[in-house]
């Protein structure tokens, strides 16, 4: 059995599980890469219940005239698409922030472990209840957040650790996409966060400078900028 899956799934919300449960599932399993970038599955029928060894995804919706807000980034050890699984259809779309890798699960394996194992169904019932309780908060954010709020924590979530430091792979109407803004808003948010010492930029490369002060722009009531100290 691929020993990243196994380390991925001690990192999960189903590691207390009976060991049977998990080697049925891995064994049944597919492992599968991504590049940064990639569409992993798009919305509805297309979904994929992957166990993420490597990498960070992004979920999000697409409204009828092609804008695009995230909802919610995974992380290794995370499952994706198990609300999905539960409705054979989803109208969330994955994407490989950075390069992944994941154990794409079987849904109907996962479904009739579910009905055989009640501990297995109750454990998939309360990781729901949380992440109901996780969405809403992250779409309070999303309505009642200054653009600068939102840009500061997509820039925090989006981050990969490097030798150099924190990297964000994005360019403007990619980040005005996550957060459903429009490009010429972002490009101000950044250029704030760069004039504060928080980010530095390069083509399609952000620089996360300083964390925590980027960290208290993300969760300031006015993303650290007043009326008065606003210069634009």
């Amino acid at each position: 059995m691929n020993p990243r899956a196994l380390q991925a799934w001690s990192r999960s919300f189903l590691s207390d599980q009976d060991p049977q449960i998990r080697d049925t599932l891995l064994g049944d399993s597919r492992v599968a890469t991504y590049p940064a970038g990639a569409v992993i599955c798009r919305a509805n029928d297309d979904y994929r219940v992957a166990l993420i060894h490597s990498g960070r995804v992004r979920a999000a919706i697409t409204s009828w005239d092609g804008r695009e807000v995230t909802t919610r980034y995974m992380t290794v050890g995370q499952i994706t698409a198990v609300p999905a699984m539960l409705t054979h259809g989803a109208p969330a779309s994955l994407h490989a922030v950075t390069a992944c890798e994941v154990s794409v699960l079987n849904p109907d394996t996962f479904r009739r472990l579910m009905l055989r194992h009640p501990e297995l169904s109750y454990r998939v019932a309360v990781y729901l209840a949380e992440s109901t309780y996780e969405t809403v908060a992250y779409y309070e954010d999303n309505l009642f957040g200054s653009v600068q709020q939102r840009v500061s924590r997509h820039l925090l979530e989006m981050a990969t650790p490097t030798a150099r430091g924190l990297l964000v792979q994005t360019d403007q109407t990619e980040l005005a996409n996550a957060i459903g803004s429009v490009r010429e808003v972002v490009a101000r948010a950044l250029k704030k966060l760069t004039d504060t010492g928080a980010i530095r930029r390069s083509r399609r490369q952000i620089w996360i400078e300083d964390p925590a002060r980027l960290r208290s722009l993300a969760s300031s009531p006015l993303g650290g900028w007043t009326r008065d100290s606003d210069p634009s």
